[in-house]
């Protein structure tokens, strides 16, 4: 739990921000934490960070040309040294994922909230803290949250007001997702985080400026209408890859492999989140093939993932990592058979080991 006095700490550093600049992820829960801080500053300036988990030194960029007073970076794991470098100005890094305490302790003027540095079993998404600091936007907050596989506790005050978004019943985080409003919701905004950089920006901006997700589900607004336009055009998409993907399921094996190509776009991210859903026994591996590399999502119940992958990719050219349960994968085509090899067998024996205990 971050305490108290940070969780201040951070509030008046966002209230004294006049130009602060939002340097945040590419997912629900970075945008969703961009949305609820716009609207608490009621000014500054936003740059989705894509393709990396890593905030480089090439984002020194934007610092100089915004000028700003407070620089955030919200739900980035990482930051190049290089970035703390190169800026002055103080600096609010709010995140969930693995802490880097030994990064930021050399840099007096980055203050860091990680909830893991307190107990590293609370990893409760960056979108939790945002809402806990800024109390803005009790909508976005919870769909940051569920889309990051977290059932805040102030869920009941969002079905008190929302009570038609979410199923009558539900036990866990899973629940929320298929064939709910809610579910919804979270897939318009993850499909509006896909494209040119420039569309993705008007859809950020777009929904910076909506009031009530209502706007969007009944496509009641020109802003709704916009948002909601963009991800059915989107969603033919990846329905076709889901059924592609449910297909491949048939085949045995603790292993759920869907492998893809698809020059235009990327589900990558979504299926495996849908498959494993679907198909909560099995560990989830999507891969799309660009660029000459696989891009990879995994997922997985209770398979632990980071160590495994590590010992798949020794010696290959790619890299992955990420949560206990969720991981991405960049690995080389050319390495791509020895390293979907490996990773089957340490899953299927673990499995076995499993069933023999």
């Amino acid at each position: 739990m971050i305490p108290d006095a940070l969780l201040a700490k951070a509030r008046q550093m966002l209230e004294r921000a006049a130009r602060p600049l939002f340097l945040h992820d590419d997912d629900c829960d970075g945008v969703s934490c961009f949305v609820m801080c716009s609207q608490f500053c009621k000014d500054g300036t936003g740059a989705c960070v894509k393709q990396s988990p890593t905030l480089s030194k090439m984002y020194l960029r934007k610092v100089e040309e915004c000028g700003p007073d407070l620089i955030v970076i919200l739900d980035k794991p990482d930051v190049e040294e290089e970035f703390f470098k190169g800026v002055s100005q103080p600096v609010l890094w709010i995140d969930h994922h693995q802490p880097r305490t030994d990064l930021v302790a050399r840099y007096p003027n980055v203050t860091y909230l990680n909830p893991r540095v307190f107990e590293d079993a609370d990893n409760r998404p960056t979108s939790y803290w945002t809402y806990l600091i800024t109390r803005t936007n009790l909508w976005i907050a919870t769909i940051g949250s569920v889309a990051d596989w977290h059932l805040p506790d102030y869920l009941g005050e969002f079905n008190e007001r929302y009570p038609d978004l979410l199923p009558k019943k539900y036990a866990r985080v899973e629940d929320l997702y298929l064939d709910t409003p809610i579910g919804e919701i979270i897939k318009v905004i993850q499909f509006n985080l896909k494209g040119t950089t420039t569309d993705v920006r008007k859809s950020i901006l777009t929904l910076t400026r909506i009031e009530s997700p209502y706007e969007i589900l009944m496509q009641s607004t020109p802003r709704g209408r916009f948002l909601w336009k963009k991800y059915r055009k989107l969603a033919a998409g990846y329905e076709r890859h889901m059924e592609q993907a449910r297909a491949a399921a048939k085949a045995p094996g603790k292993m759920l492999l869907y492998a893809y190509d698809d020059p235009d776009q990327t589900y990558t991210s979504e299926l495996s989140n849908e498959l494993l859903i679907r198909y909560p026994e099995r560990v989830i591996l999507v891969a799309r093939l660009h660029d000459g590399k696989r891009k990879c999502s995994v997922r997985s119940h209770g398979v632990e993932l980071p160590a495994k992958i590590a010992v798949a990719l020794q010696g290959l050219d790619g890299r992955g990592g990420g949560h206990t349960n969720a991981c991405g994968v960049v690995v080389a085509e050319k390495d791509w058979d020895m390293f979907y090899g490996r990773l089957t067998r340490l899953v299927e024996d673990e499995a076995k080991a499993g069933k023999g205990a």
